[in-house]
């Protein structure tokens, strides 16, 4: 029987800069400029960069996983009046392995969802799906919290356990 995990994460921003805590992976994040600094229990130390130009978004990665591997990330979304187009590509170059990801999601008042489907490219096979959904309210116009709500499924298409939380995100001065 799948069970219900609660994890919560907050998000401070300030003049661009922002720190995140999610207790999904036990993550820091710390961000400037499209520049992201990170650390979790999968990840020593991270870097990613990734910016915007007219609706196309897109990132690269790097990795020092906690269990000692180095990891390269490529990822892209287009954005068109709410609706979104996602896919990511990871590469273990000490595995020599490659892993994708393909999603669509939307954001309509404050409602949003996701599906994100996991590909092994080595094997070419499918390994997993995430559903996702929340609901951003607004208490003040520097203060959000969103309930939300992911229900991952394996290889076989059975549920795990789902993930809910809310997120709370802060934001001091202009950014």
């Amino acid at each position: 029987m799948s069970e219900v995990d609660l994890a919560n994460d907050l998000t401070i921003a300030s003049q661009g800069v922002s720190i995140g805590l999610d207790q999904d992976g036990d993550s820091l994040s710390v961000t400037a400029g499209g520049l992201t600094l990170k650390t979790s229990d999968s990840t020593q130390i991270g870097i990613k960069y990734g910016t915007t130009i007219a609706g196309f978004s897109g990132s690269a990665s790097y990795d020092y996983t906690s269990d000692d591997e180095h990891e390269l990330g490529f990822d892209t979304s287009l954005t068109v009046v709410g609706v979104s187009l996602d896919a990511g590509l990871d590469w273990n170059i000490d595995d020599s392995s490659f892993d994708a990801s393909l999603g669509t999601g939307y954001s309509a008042f404050g409602l949003d969802g996701s599906a994100t489907s996991y590909w092994d490219i080595d094997d070419f096979g499918y390994t997993g799906m995430d559903i996702d959904a929340g609901y951003t309210l607004n208490l003040t116009d520097n203060v959000s919290l969103r309930p939300n709500v992911t229900i991952p499924f394996d290889d076989d298409f059975e549920r795990g356990d789902i993930v809910a939380g809310f997120s709370v995100n802060i934001t001091f001065g202009t950014e």
